[in-house]
Protein backbone atom coordinates (compact mmCIF):
# COMPACT_ATOMS: atom_id res chain seq x y z
CA UNK A 1 0.00 0.00 0.00
CA UNK A 2 3.11 2.47 0.91
CA UNK A 3 4.34 1.79 -2.67
CA UNK A 4 1.10 2.49 -4.45
CA UNK A 5 1.13 5.83 -2.43
CA UNK A 6 4.54 6.56 -3.68
CA UNK A 7 4.01 5.85 -7.32
CA UNK A 8 0.70 7.92 -7.29
CA UNK A 9 2.30 10.37 -5.63
CA UNK A 10 5.42 10.73 -8.25
CA UNK A 11 2.86 10.49 -10.82
CA UNK A 12 0.98 13.25 -9.55
CA UNK A 13 3.43 15.92 -9.38
CA UNK A 14 5.10 14.37 -12.33
CA UNK A 15 1.75 15.76 -13.85
CA UNK A 16 1.41 18.81 -11.99
CA UNK A 17 4.99 19.86 -13.29
CA UNK A 18 4.40 18.69 -17.15
CA UNK A 19 1.17 20.44 -16.94
CA UNK A 20 1.99 24.25 -15.23
CA UNK A 21 4.96 24.29 -17.83
CA UNK A 22 7.42 23.44 -15.24
CA UNK A 23 9.27 21.13 -16.53
CA UNK A 24 9.97 22.79 -20.45
CA UNK A 25 11.25 25.78 -17.95
CA UNK A 26 13.54 23.89 -16.07
CA UNK A 27 14.94 21.97 -19.50
CA UNK A 28 14.94 25.44 -21.58
CA UNK A 29 18.59 26.86 -22.54
CA UNK A 30 19.64 30.28 -21.27
CA UNK A 31 17.96 32.85 -22.72
CA UNK A 32 20.78 34.91 -22.48
CA UNK A 33 24.16 34.01 -23.90
CA UNK A 34 27.56 34.85 -22.28
CA UNK A 35 30.99 34.72 -23.09
CA UNK A 36 33.04 32.75 -20.32
CA UNK A 37 35.35 34.90 -18.12
CA UNK A 38 38.55 35.06 -19.01
CA UNK A 39 37.90 34.85 -22.64
CA UNK A 40 40.37 35.83 -25.36
CA UNK A 41 39.55 37.70 -28.81
CA UNK A 42 41.98 36.63 -31.91
CA UNK A 43 41.64 39.80 -34.89
CA UNK A 44 43.05 38.31 -38.26
CA UNK A 45 43.98 39.33 -41.65
CA UNK A 46 44.11 37.06 -44.77
CA UNK A 47 43.25 37.99 -48.17
CA UNK A 48 41.80 41.54 -47.30
CA UNK A 49 39.97 39.91 -44.80
CA UNK A 50 39.12 40.84 -41.08
CA UNK A 51 38.86 37.52 -38.95
CA UNK A 52 37.60 37.75 -35.64
CA UNK A 53 37.39 34.90 -32.78
CA UNK A 54 36.06 35.59 -29.44
CA UNK A 55 37.03 32.19 -27.85
CA UNK A 56 38.63 30.50 -24.56
CA UNK A 57 40.85 26.93 -24.49
CA UNK A 58 39.10 24.86 -27.13
CA UNK A 59 35.63 27.05 -27.40
CA UNK A 60 34.53 29.69 -29.61
CA UNK A 61 32.03 31.90 -28.96
CA UNK A 62 31.52 34.02 -31.43
CA UNK A 63 33.34 34.41 -34.64
CA UNK A 64 32.94 37.41 -37.64
CA UNK A 65 34.18 37.91 -40.69
CA UNK A 66 34.65 41.44 -41.92
CA UNK A 67 32.00 42.74 -38.54
CA UNK A 68 29.27 40.19 -40.06
CA UNK A 69 28.76 37.94 -37.40
CA UNK A 70 28.70 34.22 -38.65
CA UNK A 71 25.95 31.38 -37.36
CA UNK A 72 26.46 28.59 -35.24
CA UNK A 73 27.23 26.45 -37.98
CA UNK A 74 30.12 28.75 -39.55
CA UNK A 75 31.92 27.78 -36.40
CA UNK A 76 32.15 23.84 -36.45
CA UNK A 77 34.87 23.20 -39.03
CA UNK A 78 36.86 25.78 -36.32
CA UNK A 79 35.66 23.92 -33.15
CA UNK A 80 36.82 20.66 -35.49
CA UNK A 81 40.47 22.09 -36.45
CA UNK A 82 40.78 23.31 -32.91
CA UNK A 83 40.59 19.88 -31.60
CA UNK A 84 43.00 18.83 -34.06
CA UNK A 85 46.00 20.96 -32.76
CA UNK A 86 45.89 19.84 -29.46
CA UNK A 87 42.07 21.51 -28.60
CA UNK A 88 43.38 24.63 -28.57
CA UNK A 89 41.80 27.92 -30.74
CA UNK A 90 44.87 29.65 -30.02
CA UNK A 91 47.22 26.80 -31.49
CA UNK A 92 45.06 26.72 -34.99
CA UNK A 93 44.61 30.36 -35.40
CA UNK A 94 48.48 30.24 -34.98
CA UNK A 95 48.87 27.48 -37.92
CA UNK A 96 45.98 29.43 -40.05
CA UNK A 97 46.90 33.04 -39.91
CA UNK A 98 50.79 32.93 -39.22
CA UNK A 99 52.20 35.74 -37.60
CA UNK A 100 48.75 37.29 -38.69
CA UNK A 101 46.71 37.63 -35.46
CA UNK A 102 46.79 40.08 -32.45
CA UNK A 103 45.00 38.44 -29.61
CA UNK A 104 43.64 40.39 -26.45
CA UNK A 105 41.80 39.82 -23.45
CA UNK A 106 37.79 39.81 -23.92
CA UNK A 107 35.93 42.66 -22.68
CA UNK A 108 32.66 43.05 -21.80
CA UNK A 109 30.32 45.53 -23.42
CA UNK A 110 28.73 45.90 -20.29
CA UNK A 111 31.64 46.69 -18.80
Amino acid sequence: MKKLIIAFSLVLIIGLLSGCGWRERLLAPPDEFTVPEGSLVAVCTKDDDVYKFVFKDDGVYQYFINDVEQSEDDMEPILEQAYLHDSSVENYLNDEYPGACTITDYVSEEE
